[in-house]
């Protein structure tokens, strides 16, 4: 029982630590920039402070604003919750959003609104303001990956011009997830606890231990307390546990699967250098060592391997055409699969293990593996480029500048206090988790094990969108031996990192 309680107050405080971008060397690797972060304001180990605290809401902004609409525009999501205004209160989080909501409009005398459309149509509906002097909307989220687009198209004030209303150093927001996408000294994405996004987007694993026990497998959490959670052990027990006739696959994941693994085995694609510009990474050989072990471990080892595992293709790929005709249809998702127990391991966010939880059998959640014990200290869980951001438009006078950061500033505060704990203790802890070892592995996924190491990270060039990884996906897909040809001269990859530093000069 004190095991359980001391399991919980620790899952408890996973979400003080968000991410770090960071790489560790190996084998015949270069010198690289290292960023490490966390969030909010304490240091990468400290606790920043406890939700209860009432001295963190002491200095809190206010003001009356005499009934004024504040209005949101937000993106919807297949995966996670992004709610901010709930229009139901069935459930404890949706609750926990309204008292927020409340106290909020009741202390600065506003009301609050939410607009809420696709990833895309965001996007769209933003791109068509930028001629336009019209304040519509206060403030924007959707996923990050659509976010940088527009900022450097102008879109949204910059993190630096809200440095005098935003207090950065209260741990309801993420500072160093902050930092590390700037470019060049500037950056445009506001993270922090107001939305949900970014929690469902961080990456880990979840595996049927019913047929991994029928098999006589042990489950891996000892492996991962000893640092020996690899692709390997992986492998070994895929392929014993999985059969080639697909009445149980071994490990079901959508496409992103290939970035997530080279980012848990530790390697970065685009790194920034000293002055936080960036470049493309420069270890060939280290990274076809890293692509041929995960093509070798998943796609295509002895001619087997793609009969065992359900890996959705990249979409470019000839793969896709040819062999994933079901990957379009919603039985074939790799959650429902999962959910039906086809699968010895799914990998995928947060927000992919909490959609089967309805699954009638145990499950255990486990980090991604590293790539190897050998060359690899840390874990690292990649955080999905879909977590969402906050920009502020440009439209907003800059005489209205302090009341949008005043009303984010107290949304994120109660959010902290209210709607992220309501959010572990009942999503995560009651409906997901189910044994007291993947509180501890969820500890270990979110970097806040104080004796396994993890980082969780970005992976810039899914961030900024410039064309490695799609590169890796579609090869991957097809099962090349020969990756390094799939870049061509690399000319249309350069002057995409080129067009992203120009747009976030000053």
């Amino acid at each position: 029982m004190k095991k359980k309680i001391c399991l919980l107050l620790a899952l408890l405080m996973v979400m003080t630590t968000a991410f770090g971008l960071t790489s560790c060397k190996k084998d015949g690797e270069g010198e690289e920039t290292t960023v490490s972060t966390t969030v909010g304001g304490g240091d990468a180990t400290g606790d920043p402070g406890s939700k209860d605290d009432p001295t963190l809401y002491e200095d809190l902004p206010t003001g009356n604003y005499e009934g004024y609409t504040f209005t949101f525009l937000n993106n919807t999501s297949g995966y996670a919750n992004t709610t901010i205004v709930p229009t139901v209160t069935s459930d404890s989080i949706n609750q926990a959003m309204f008292q927020r909501n409340s106290f909020v409009k009741d202390k600065l005398k506003i009301d609050i609104k939410e607009i809420s459309m696709g990833y895309q149509e965001v996007s769209d509906e933003v791109r068509k303001l930028l001629n336009d002097p019209t304040p519509t909307y206060d403030a924007v989220y959707n996923e990050v990956v659509f976010q940088t687009p527009l900022a450097q198209s102008g879109a949204y004030y910059s993190v630096e011009e809200c440095e005098d209303y935003l207090n950065f150093e209260k741990p309801w927001w993420f500072t160093d997830a902050m930092k590390s996408l700037q470019i060049d000294g500037r950056g445009f994405e506001l993270f922090g606890d107001l939305q949900l996004m970014y929690y469902d987007s961080i990456w880990g694993m979840t595996f049927n231990q019913n047929i991994l026990s029928d098999n006589k497998q042990a489950y891996p959490y000892e492996l991962v307390r000893k640092g020996e959670w690899t692709i390997e052990a992986l492998k070994d027990i895929v392929a014993a546990t999985a059969t080639e006739d697909t009445e149980n696959w071994g490990v079901l994941s959508h496409k992103d699967f290939v970035s997530a693994m080279i980012v848990a085995s530790d390697f970065v694609l685009v790194q920034q250098d000293e002055d936080d510009v960036l470049r493309k990474f420069e270890n060939t050989e280290t990274f076809v060592n890293v692509y041929n072990t995960i093509m070798n471990a998943f796609f295509q080892s002895n001619g087997e391997v793609e009969k065992v595992n359900y890996i959705v293709a990249d979409y470019a790929s000839e793969a896709y055409k040819s062999d994933f005709p079901n990957a379009k249809d919603e039985a074939w998702s790799f959650q429902s699969l999962f959910t039906k127990g086809q699968g010895s391991f799914m990998a995928g966010t947060i927000g992919d293990i909490q959609m089967v939880r309805a699954a009638e059998f145990n499950y255990g959640i486990i980090p991604l593996p590293k790539y190897s014990a050998e060359d690899q200290e840390e874990y690292v869980s990649w955080i999905y480029r879909g977590a969402a951001s906050c920009g502020i438009p440009a439209q907003t006078a800059r005489e209205d500048l302090e009341r949008t950061c005043t009303i984010l500033e107290n949304l994120a505060a109660y959010s902290y206090k209210l709607v992220k704990y309501e959010y572990y203790d009942v999503v995560v802890q009651t409906r997901t988790v189910r044994d007291n070892d993947s509180i501890e592995m969820l500890d270990v996924i979110f970097g806040h094990h104080e004796e396994i190491p993890c980082t969780t990270r970005f992976e810039i060039d899914t961030v900024y969108e410039t064309g490695i990884s799609n590169v890796i996906r579609k090869e991957m897909s097809d099962r090349s031996t020969n990756i390094m040809s799939g870049f061509g001269d690399w000319r249309e990859i350069n002057a995409k990192i080129a067009q992203v530093i120009e747009g976030y000069k000053g």
